[in-house]
């Protein structure tokens, strides 16, 4: 079975080789694809957290993403935060705090950014203070 670095190492060739051809580009990302998921469903988080990047509504070079999925992208976020991915907590707690492709709930937005910032997730610790901060002055959240 391949381990998650290998499988992340497709995505990396298919990104650095620019020779390769649409087709041969579109091969290599459905087999990237293919093998992401089977390791997420075998429990690995960071393939986990890879899978709901997948379905976010940009895609990696900023085009509108064809692949854009709400419920799956939190439902994978979900899975890579219940074990232990900060990253993911993050990424929940800005669905969450927005209310995209969830109610929005923005004690529990708070929840996911603090415990992203617990996990030691640079960006969750900035956006955890920074939720605090706007929550303690009223700010974005006032015309709620």
């Amino acid at each position: 079975m391949n381990t998650y670095k290998e499988t992340r190492g497709i995505l990396l060739m298919l990104y650095s080789e620019v020779e390769l051809s649409e087709e041969k580009k579109l091969t290599f990302y459905n087999e990237y694809i293919y093998k992401i998921r089977k390791l997420a469903y075998s429990g690995n988080t960071d393939a986990q957290y890879d899978l709901a990047q997948h379905y976010e509504d940009i895609g990696f070079l900023g085009d509108p993403n064809p692949c854009f999925n709400n419920s799956k992208r939190f439902y994978w976020y979900l899975k890579a935060a219940k074990n232990n991915n900060g990253a993911a907590y993050n990424n929940l707690a800005d669905l969450t705090e927005r209310g995209d492709g969830c109610e929005m709930d923005l004690n529990k937005a708070l929840d996911y950014y603090k415990k992203s910032m617990e996990l030691g997730d640079a960006l969750g610790k900035k956006n955890y203070k920074k939720m605090l901060r706007d929550l303690n002055k009223g700010g974005i959240y006032n015309a709620l």
